[in-house]
């Protein structure tokens, strides 16, 4: 596909989105709450369901039109209808989208940044959900990102029943490394006394990277790939939180650097006996993640 094409269908699929979300938010949402019959907390599943099944639409129709390509995965059985905080790395702005879809069935909800829940386009869908916002999120709420009323939202939100995926780099993976751990999910986790699904993201070539514009698209379709890691059960893991952050994120740093290598070593030769072209050193980087790295450190 031409490249000029393909950053005319990323834009025109991003309008799509913002479109869709304001009409969610100020047509659909009030009539599902009307269908709820007064209940706020059943207009609310109504409505985090609904863009779960609306997530799907989504990526369905970047799939359709060679955007990208991917392989659902499965909540563990022994998760289903308990609560859980689900972890990641976040390699792409889109990557949470494909977890709310697949795992919607289970209530799975998600952390949104506090100007997402004020944001003309975001803000009325993202009011009328079971999502909770970050710090600066309700009105009169200081933004600091250490606001203790924040956290405490997300310890009484899983507390509550309502399964959470947490990124706990705190933002997106930088294209050749993660970022420190947060400790909060695993405290979110070890407070309710929840399991902790880890899962790991790879995608292939960099695609809606931190930092770098939407225009900016891959040369060909970009690939998803989830892998569920393991899950911990807090309730029983001897381990204190700092030492089950340490160990989580040596473990995924260990996956991350071997896909950087795998996603870098060179294809077999075309035809027998060729030579193997010379593997570029795992230092170089691509344009795109050179200059996501560039923005990342501005």
């Amino acid at each position: 596909m031409p490249r000029p094409l393909r950053i005319f269908l990323t834009g025109l699929s991003f309008l799509i989105f913002f479109g869709g979300s304001l009409l969610l938010g100020i047509v659909v949402a009030p009539i599902l709450f009307l269908l709820s019959l007064g209940s706020r907390e059943r207009g609310r599943t109504r409505v985090t369901r609904l863009i779960g099944f609306g997530y799907g639409t989504f990526i369905f129709w970047l799939r359709l039109i060679g955007l990208l390509d991917y392989q659902p995965i499965a909540l563990p059985e022994e998760l289903k209808g308990r609560p859980y905080v689900l972890i990641a790395n976040h390699p792409s702005l889109i990557d949470v989208i494909f977890l709310l879809h697949w795992f919607r069935k289970s209530g799975l909800t998600c952390v949104v940044k506090g100007s997402w829940y004020r944001n003309f386009f975001f803000g009325p869908l993202l009011r009328s959900t079971h999502y909770i916002p970050t710090a600066g999120g309700i009105p009169g709420e200081s933004d600091d990102p250490l606001e203790p009323a924040a956290f405490e939202r997300m310890v009484d939100h899983v507390a509550a029943g309502h399964p959470l995926i947490i990124f706990p780099e705190g933002t997106r993976s930088l294209a050749r490394r993660l970022h420190r751990f947060k400790r909060g999910a695993f405290e979110i986790a070890r407070r309710n006394q929840v399991p902790i699904v880890e899962v790991f993201i790879r995608v292939d070539r960099p695609m809606l990277m931190k930092g770098v514009p939407f225009w900016h698209v891959p040369e060909d379709k970009a690939r998803y790939e989830f892998e569920i890691v393991g899950v911990i059960d807090t309730a029983t893991d001897p381990r204190s939180t700092k030492a089950m952050r340490r160990d989580v994120q040596g473990e995924y740093e260990r996956r991350f650097a071997a896909w950087v290598e795998q996603r870098e070593r060179p294809s077999l030769p075309a035809r027998a006996g060729a030579p193997a072209p010379k593997a570029a050193p795992v230092s170089e980087e691509t344009p795109l993640e050179a200059e996501a790295e560039a923005h990342e450190r501005a």
